[in-house]
């Protein structure tokens, strides 16, 4: 009697078993090749299949590149395979859906394209490490000079900042020191992500950054009470460029890893300064010595990469505190790779 597919698999699906000694060689092909899921990802995003696709109805392969305008279909079908692996697209046999909040949100009216586009930007850059590492040099301009030269691009890089901050920053509003009822100073607040979180929470924010950002600012903000927005140099001005002692707390939230030694310090003074005697200055930032993994070296490499600065340990942020004349600073007991420290004004 013949033995039918149950009984005798195919031997082209008979596998060995694998190989322990080839494990290193997967972990190395996993990381050379880690710019293609990235490449995927933005294709797709770029190219609306995110649009394109429907949570419900399936779309065919053919069907879909005839409304994306694709010259053929052979290159999406794998694209789109890649997705499904992924989670982010469903196969259904009469075509693929779209799948799941990400994938949502990945549509031009969501809001984590334009962390899409900030990354494939940067990708670019990375491309030159090797430059960075032999001339210890950044690869961009300062800040300063880009917000003159390049305020679309900037505004761009400050848009896909505002979604991360919204989606995966530190929850500050459950800081007492931040919130509620307390008169909060942002220092180089971008677009107001956490003033507009701590506004509405009940505390009153005034946000301090340079020009343009601050007419940026003015716009995403319209509409919301609790807030003001100050053009100021928090480097070079005393106070951040508000009055002494008028603000119960000054937030510092991923800004010093930007400057200098130097013009941390200024800013930190300058902040303390702002906050009468027994208010607090908090400080969110990734250490370079926090995270899981690999996080805290690659953000080091990230701040070398594009603005020449460094991703500090922990305890050189404590110790820029200190220096600054804040007393009892300490963690606030959110999980990493988010490092919150909270200092107090003497007084």
């Amino acid at each position: 009697m013949t033995q039918g597919p149950a009984s005798r698999p195919h031997p082209l699906l008979v596998g060995e078993a694998r190989d322990p000694a080839m494990d290193d060689v997967h972990v190395l092909l996993d990381l050379v090749t880690g710019y293609q899921r990235a490449a995927v990802l933005t294709a797709a995003s770029r190219i609306g299949v995110f649009d394109a696709l429907d949570p419900v109805t399936p779309r065919d392969v053919d069907a879909l590149a005839g409304e994306l305008r694709l010259t053929g279909a052979a290159t999406l079908a794998p694209l789109l395979d890649v997705l499904v692996a992924h989670g982010l697209v469903g196969r259904r046999e009469d075509g693929y859906v779209r799948r799941g909040p990400i994938a949502e949100a990945l549509r031009r009216d969501g809001d984590l394209g334009a962390v899409i586009e900030k990354e494939a930007t940067f990708a670019r850059l990375w491309n030159d490490l090797d430059r960075v590492v032999r001339e210890d040099a950044p690869l961009l301009a300062p800040w300063r000079d880009r917000l003159r030269d390049e305020p679309a691009r900037c505004r761009a890089f400050l848009d896909a900042l505002d979604v991360l901050a919204r989606r995966t920053g530190a929850p500050l509003d459950r800081l007492r020191e931040l919130a509620p009822d307390r008169r909060v100073l942002d220092v180089g607040g971008g677009l107001g992500s956490f003033a507009r979180l701590l506004a509405a929470s009940g505390s009153t924010v005034t946000l301090v950054d340079l020009a343009p950002v601050t007419d940026w600012a003015t716009e995403a903000l319209a509409g919301l009470d609790g807030v003001t927005v100050v053009t100021a140099d928090a480097v070079a001005e005393a106070a951040c460029g508000v009055a002494p002692a008028s603000h119960d707390a000054a937030l510092l939230s991923h800004l010093l890893h930007d400057l200098d030694d130097d013009d941390a310090a200024a800013v930190l003074a300058h902040a303390v300064e702002a906050v009468e005697p027994g208010g607090h200055v908090v400080v969110s930032e990734f250490a370079g010595d926090a995270g899981p993994g690999d996080f805290g070296p690659l953000f080091d490499l990230m701040m070398r990469v594009e603005t020449g600065s460094r991703a500090r340990a922990l305890i050189g942020f404590a110790d820029l505190m200190e220096g600054a004349g804040l007393e009892d600073v300490r963690r606030a007991p959110f999980g990493e790779p988010l490092t919150v420290l909270v200092g107090r004004v003497p007084g």
